[in-house]
């Protein structure tokens, strides 16, 4: 019986913690956001961000690129499959770029 139990309450915590990534990782309208490279350059992501209108701010893990801009702008600017377009929590994203170590 208790086997029953656990199994819905399994399924029940499962899906609230894919909620909360979801929405830890949901790109904000605008703000800081994270660009991870797909199907396209670091140096075209940044090239497309600018264009729209985006400042660099620095690097984030691996070759993503940390801006701060308008998310539908930067949308409009990439192909579909360029990137990744995410939430960029600071604790989590690279070091500034003009930063001395």
């Amino acid at each position: 019986m208790t086997r029953r139990a656990s199994l819905p309450l399994l399924l029940q915590a499962a899906l609230f913690a894919a909620a909360l990534l979801v929405l830890a990782v949901r790109p904000p309208a605008e703000g800081t956001l994270l660009l991870v490279p797909i199907g396209a350059a670091p140096s075209a992501l940044a090239s497309a961000a600018l264009a729209a209108g985006a400042r660099l701010v620095g690097r984030g893990p691996g070759t993503s690129l940390v801006v701060r801009g308008a998310r539908d702008r930067i949308q409009a600017r990439l192909r579909l499959g360029d990137a990744l377009l995410l939430a960029a929590p600071s604790p989590l994203c690279g070091d500034e770029i003009g930063a001395t170590a």
